[in-house]
């Protein structure tokens, strides 16, 4: 091939005017301007970063010798760089019908000239047809592997990873995945086509963190659940993510992804049971599950959310107008809704209580109290052994001490009551203490 490196003044290149960025036009004034009504705002980036940085070393401009000027050159690679340098050498190329942009290069022209470019390093083609080979391969795509193969999100994220010290939460997952002896190799192939930007967008709601057991400490992902617990909401999010028929739009607003943790089964949330010290998902070797005690209390979960239910709570409801109510109750925000919130509740524990009696057919009389009801479905799930005397504790407490803050009584006051306000915090306690029972109900039902 012919052609030869060389450092050519700024003076001497003309930017070309049959440029495949723009329809092609008859002279430089012209060629200007159409690039800066193209380009206005990336040219000022640009420039900022060429002032900062200098020019890119690795993208070097191609040039040819010009038809008509002797010792000029028409630039075919690298017009909005050459573009730039002219504009901050002489920013009087701007129109003035561009005042803005003038006015910016203007200032951008003062810090440029402490250390100015006048030259710059150009791989000159005699024959034109030749360089346009490598112009092709650059700006058309990976042609086969012959051009720029380009990197997907994925790619980038372990890129910023590895030289930025940027690891996003996506590669943080997928590392742990592919590492994990754990993980089928069926589910270790989808790992590479993964969107990361998706994954990453989950990851990054607190919400999903919380259903799918994860925690974010100091940007590393870490976790109260062993490996094999937290691999079952993983499996299931990579085995969605790898669909052909997915799109970003099944999870891109927050309202996308409540709806999309409610198609979680029960098999793919962590076992609550199955926690151990908290452990970065990064790190080689993971610690053991704790030994199981007797009438170990669950962990509490927090009273800092503002709804009655939490989102991390799945449930899945096979009755659409209770499913509706459940959903309402984790939407209804109790720092504006705390009475319509309260009377929700209250409707939505009695459907649960009466569904699970319809289902099981238990003797219960036409106009039994709620109070009868709850004690003849809690020693149904004593009896069949789905629930422990200590699970079902906070809901006997309900039938026997009307005093407390989550009694029948108290759920009959929310809706009869006009003297009776709810207040918040007793709210979401009363959540917290019978969700087990409640979620029991619906697995059942």
């Amino acid at each position: 091939m012919n052609y030869e490196k060389k450092s050519l003044k700024i003076s001497l290149l003309e930017i070309n005017t049959e440029n495949p960025r723009f329809e092609m036009v008859g002279n430089q004034r012209e060629a200007l301007g159409v690039m800066i009504s193209n380009q206005k705002r990336k040219l000022i980036k640009l420039g900022e970063d060429i002032i900062e940085h200098g020019l890119n070393p690795s993208d070097i401009v191609i040039v040819t010798p010009h038809e008509k000027h002797q010792n000029k050159f028409t630039v075919l690679e690298g017009n909005r760089r050459i573009t730039v340098l002219k504009l901050l050498n002489n920013p009087d190329l701007i129109s003035e019908k561009n005042k803005i942009f003038s006015r910016k290069f203007r200032e951008l022209s003062k810090k440029f000239q402490i250390s100015p470019i006048k030259e710059v390093d150009c791989v000159v083609f005699n024959d034109e047809d030749e360089a346009n080979r490598w112009i092709k391969l650059k700006h058309t795509g990976e042609n086969e592997g012959i051009g720029t193969v380009t990197w997907d999100a994925q790619q980038k994220a372990r890129f910023e990873e590895r030289f930025e010290g940027k690891a996003t939460y996506a590669i943080q997952v997928l590392d742990f995945l592919e590492k994990s002896a754990d993980v089928s190799e069926e589910l270790k192939m989808k790992l590479p086509s993964i969107p990361s930007s998706s994954l990453q967008r989950l990851l990054s709601d607190p919400d999903v963190r919380s259903v799918i057991g994860i925690e974010i400490d100091d940007g590393r992902v870490v976790s109260n659940y062993t490996p094999s617990e937290l691999i079952k909401p993983l499996s299931k999010i990579i085995t969605d993510l790898a669909r052909t028929d997915f799109t970003v739009k099944e999870i891109y607003y927050k309202d996308d992804r409540a709806n999309y943790l409610e198609t979680f089964k029960n098999e793919d949330l962590p076992d609550k049971s199955n926690e151990t010290i908290k452990w970065e998902i990064t790190t080689p070797n993971p610690p053991k599950p704790r030994k199981k005690t007797k009438n170990k209390r669950s962990k509490p979960l927090s009273l800092t959310r503002n709804t009655i239910i939490p989102k991390s709570c799945i449930i899945h409801i096979n009755q659409p107008r209770v499913n509706k109510i459940y959903r309402e109750l984790k939407d209804l925000d109790l720092r504006d809704f705390v009475n319509s919130a309260s009377i929700t509740f209250r409707v939505f524990f009695e459907l649960s209580i009466d569904s699970f009696i319809q289902k099981y057919n238990l003797a219960v009389a036409e106009n039994d109290k709620l109070v009868n009801k709850v004690s003849k479905v809690s020693n149904h799930l004593k009896n069949n052994k789905h629930l422990t005397k200590e699970e079902l504790k906070p809901v006997n407490t309900a039938v026997s001490n009307p005093n407390s803050i989550f009694s029948v009584n108290t759920f009959n006051a929310y809706v009869h009551s006009k003297n009776f306000s709810p207040i918040a915090t007793d709210l979401k306690t009363t959540w917290d203490n019978i969700e087990p029972f409640i979620v029991k109900m619906w697995e059942l039902i």
